[in-house]
């Protein structure tokens, strides 16, 4: 067991408790958080003068799949050679070296979801993994996690330099549609016990078909993510999560009321794309006053994935987010876009023991985790 003494307490669904305990169980639960002296036999962490906070989750990386070394040979995340490749894992690509992962650690990051790039109309299945462990079978959270879909620039560029369908927004919602009727055409067949040959495209989509998974939707320009959600969610009935949404803040009362989460970011980003131009750092504010569950990306590799919490910090100070709000896309809010809020995302009693220790406030520009425990145990100590 492990017992953390006389930190101040992010709890961030709880409130913030001063001078406060967490003793964590051999089962890597938190047993007890308490403003009271807890006694136990445990391994003893001074943290008087210190903040502890959860593991911090960032809901959209490329991490492991675009590895930091080894350039154009490590680039994995776009198999672009057909607009629709659902078959396609990110397992299959992560490489547990990336040191990228270390980077992440030291920021007090435990969890991501990583997974295909955005060249591909439909790319593959993304994955939810840990950011420590020798290979991906040990990091693994949840896979698949969610299936990766882009509208806008990205695979209008990809294909018109193919001079391939698509090449407009028209084709690129012809592609998502037809590849989504062709789905629940193969879900029906399967769920009457015809016979149907194997498919391994449609296979991957049968869990989003069936309400297992989310689309999660790369979209930037406000109609783009407006004909996202007309056709997946209208035509379709299926669940999506928006990715990027720069234009999202002047549809956020549609987005509100349809219940679409948005995975903002990244904020640091000074891409020259069009349709990036309205990018702000009120935007993830605007959605969480409107209504709208945000949570932040760095979009590693294009933020450095460390920075996943200075983002946060730029959110709490250009909007009406405020620190409390701006702290929860990091932490609970992905973890809720993400379906694991029962075991992670907030300090609580019976959670998973996934939290940082730091001397001054993960915000600031100059902060560093001391340590991290993830699982109830100390992955990380600088």
């Amino acid at each position: 067991m492990i017992l953390i003494e006389k930190g101040t307490i992010f709890t961030v669904t709880k409130g913030i408790i001063k001078n406060g305990n967490i003793l964590i169980g051999d089962n890597g639960r938190i047993k007890k958080i308490s403003k009271d002296k807890i006694d136990a036999k445990a391994k003893k962490i001074n943290a008087k003068g210190k903040l502890v906070f959860p593991g911090f989750i960032d809901a959209h990386t490329h991490l492991g799949v675009y590895a930091l070394e080894g350039g154009e040979e490590s680039m994995d995340g776009n198999e672009m050679t057909n607009p629709s490749t659902p078959g396609m894992r990110a397992i299959d690509a992560i490489n547990p070296d990336d040191p990228a992962f270390k980077d992440a650690l030291s920021a007090g990051i435990t969890m991501i979801f990583t997974g295909p790039g955005s060249g591909n109309v439909i790319g593959g299945q993304s994955v939810i993994i840990r950011t420590f462990g020798k290979t991906i079978e040990e990091m693994i959270v949840k896979n698949p996690a969610g299936v990766k879909c882009a509208f806008g620039e990205n695979p209008k560029r990809v294909y018109t330099e193919k001079h391939q369908l698509p090449t407009t927004r028209m084709g690129t919602a012809k592609v998502f549609r037809e590849t989504l009727a062709k789905a629940k055409e193969y879900a029906e067949k399967k769920n009457k016990k015809k016979k149907t040959p194997f498919n391994l495209d449609m296979e991957a989509l049968l869990p989003v078909i069936q309400h297992k998974l989310p689309l999660r939707i790369h979209s930037h320009r406000a109609d783009d993510i407006l004909t996202a959600v007309r056709i997946a969610k209208h035509e379709f009935g299926l669940d999506l999560v928006i990715e990027h949404g720069t234009d999202a803040a002047r549809i956020r009362e549609v987005l509100a009321k349809e219940k679409v989460p948005v995975v903002a970011g990244p904020l640091l980003d000074t891409s020259p794309k069009v349709e990036t131009r309205s990018g702000s750092f009120s935007t993830p504010a605007l959605l969480d006053k409107a209504g709208v569950l945000t949570a932040l990306m760095t979009d590693h590799p294009v933020i450095p994935i460390q920075c996943l919490p200075l983002q946060a910090g730029l959110v709490a100070y250009h909007g009406p987010a405020g620190e409390e709000n701006a702290l929860k896309m990091i932490t609970i809010n992905p973890a809720r876009i993400l379906k694991i809020d029962k075991e992670y995302g907030s300090l609580e009693e019976g959670k998973v023991a996934d939290l940082s220790i730091y001397s001054k406030h993960p915000f600031s520009s100059t902060a560093k985790a001391e340590l991290v425990i993830a699982n109830g145990n100390i992955v990380y100590e600088r």
